[in-house]
């Protein structure tokens, strides 16, 4: 006989090899009970267990059985069930606040099924439904849904008859950046909260960009507030670098319905200023820029000079462009593709 067999982790598939390999001597009939639980470092029981199964089914009862594991407390339509309470939302299930959390949700299960799990456990439970711990985005309640579904699927898709025709469209707005540093999250040891450098006495840029629907950037930036007259000179900037018909998207403050600016568009024949419906910031893929510059290139940062804070943001337009980041910014908004 060969010497011990010692596998060096017993897993599931190492116990199933184990006792496969004790089959084929057990069938050889060459070696004794002791011989075998003294090779395989079992007990003799075991071995007269394996004995006892390979003589009434053979080999493969021997090998690994499926665990099945312990029955699900909640079946799959009680699941869905409960996925479909959930998107009912907190208050419609007599919460004051908005906001669900596994307590909340263990009790929901509770009440509605009779199975009380621990809210460790609603977790897990959560995961294997889809559902993800977020912080949920702000949404003003001005906003006009039918006026905003009204823009997407008709008024937008309009345009495309004018950039078939060469137009170009470009949606802009305005940003303001200071020396305060932009905190975002980082990886770090539990328990040992990350510190990050900021400066108390705070200066600030304004930026005024615009994306194209052809990948492009344009960007002014400027050491006080954006007002009208700003406005005018990126709209002059946008017509010295794009050829053609130009459709430019804003939002809905006063310094982009300025008189001054209304006149400034109507004396440029291939200048056209279109407006996005009040408070949807969802249509506009250039929040997704500022977000992009201000996590990616200023998050946690200690910027301590207008001149530093001028040359982060030309970093990152800059990779924006070498990226071509444009596109998806434009898919991840509330735009439809054409």
């Amino acid at each position: 006989m060969p010497s011990a067999w010692f596998p060096q982790q017993l897993t599931r598939q190492q116990l199933e090899e184990r006792r496969l390999e004790a089959a084929k001597l057990i069938g050889q009939g060459d070696h004794t009970r002791s011989a075998l639980a003294k090779h395989f470092s079992v007990s003799m029981t075991t071995i007269d267990t394996w004995i006892k199964r390979y003589r009434a089914e053979g080999e493969a009862a021997l090998k690994a059985t499926l665990a099945t594991g312990r029955p699900a407390a909640l079946t799959a339509e009680q699941k869905s069930q409960l996925v479909e309470r959930l998107r009912q939302g907190p208050k419609a299930h007599g919460q004051q606040q908005d906001l669900w959390t596994t307590k909340r949700i263990a009790d929901l299960i509770g009440v509605a099924f009779g199975v009380w799990y621990h809210h460790d456990h609603v977790r897990k439970l959560l995961h294997q439904l889809g559902w993800t711990y977020q912080k949920p985005e702000k949404r003003a309640v001005e906003r006009d849904e039918q006026a905003i579904a009204h823009w997407v699927e008709v008024t937008y898709p309009e345009l495309k008859k004018a950039v078939e025709q060469g137009a170009s469209i470009v949606f802009a707005d305005e940003s303001g950046s200071s020396l305060k540093t932009t905190v975002v999250k980082t990886w770090a040891p539990c328990g040992q909260t990350p510190t990050v450098e900021t400066k108390l006495n705070w200066k600030s840029l304004s930026i005024i960009a615009g994306l194209t629907n052809t990948g492009k950037v344009y960007q002014h930036t400027y050491e006080h507030s954006v007002k009208a007259m700003q406005v005018q000179e990126f709209l002059q900037h946008l017509l010295d670098h794009i050829p053609g018909n130009v459709i430019v998207f804003f939002d809905r403050p006063a310094i982009h319905r300025a008189k001054s600016v209304q006149a400034f568009v109507e004396a440029e024949p291939r200048l056209t200023v279109e407006y996005l419906p009040a408070y949807a910031p969802e249509c506009n893929p250039i929040e997704w820029l500022w977000a992009y510059i201000k996590r990616n290139v200023l998050g946690n940062a200690c910027i301590r000079t207008l001149g530093e804070l001028k040359q982060r943001w030309r970093v990152g337009f800059g990779r924006i462009r070498r990226k071509n980041l444009v596109p998806p910014f434009y898919a991840a908004s509330a735009l439809p593709e054409w």
